[in-house]
């Protein structure tokens, strides 16, 4: 004869692994550091690049497709140098879509000392020399471990510089440090 029992062992089982699971999850995220970060603080300078061909122009329908290695001294907020590369497209109009990165290496309000990597993208005018780019910093090391920089850059062709040409420019944005 079979007996019911009020309570069914295998519901217990059930009932008591996926508690169990839930803990674990709660648990494992209470054990994940926090973050904290300061409250956004003005920043700006001036930019002064040089660009040097990477290789020849080439043509890829109708427009004109540059690479440059980029070196730039930076002055302001940003004090120091950035190295990269910058990849420009001319149309037949004479518009430029230009997309870059690069490595700043200096210090940020005078004291925090690091590197910082810099993605930037833009438009330009290849008949005015005039460029407008939105860039972004991150994945800083040193004192710049934490730091995220984003702003807005104008500058024009003309400056001397020891590569193909230089140019001269200003930055302003914004800088969140990590406490």
């Amino acid at each position: 004869m079979k007996t019911k029992c009020w309570f069914n062992q295998s519901r217990l089982l059930s009932r008591l692994r996926t508690s169990f699971c839930a803990l674990a999850v709660v648990g494992s995220l209470l054990t994940l550091p926090t973050a904290e970060a300061s409250p956004p603080e003005p920043a700006s300078g001036e930019f002064f690049p040089c660009f040097t061909y990477a290789g020849p122009p080439h043509q890829a329908g109708g427009n004109t497709v540059i690479t440059f290695n980029v070196t730039t001294r930076a002055t302001g907020t940003l004090n120091g140098s950035l190295v990269g590369t910058e990849l420009d497209v001319v149309h037949r109009d004479g518009s430029i879509n230009l997309h870059g990165t690069a490595v700043f290496t200096g210090t940020i309000n005078g004291s925090l000392e690091g590197t910082l990597l810099f993605t930037y993208n833009g438009i330009g005018n290849a008949n005015t020399g005039h460029e407008t780019l939105h860039f972004v910093g991150r994945q800083g090391t040193g004192g710049l471990a934490g730091v995220h920089f984003e702003g807005t850059a104008d500058g024009d062709l003309g400056g001397e510089c020891d590569g193909d040409f230089g140019g001269h420019g200003t930055y302003a944005g914004n800088v969140i440090f990590a406490r």
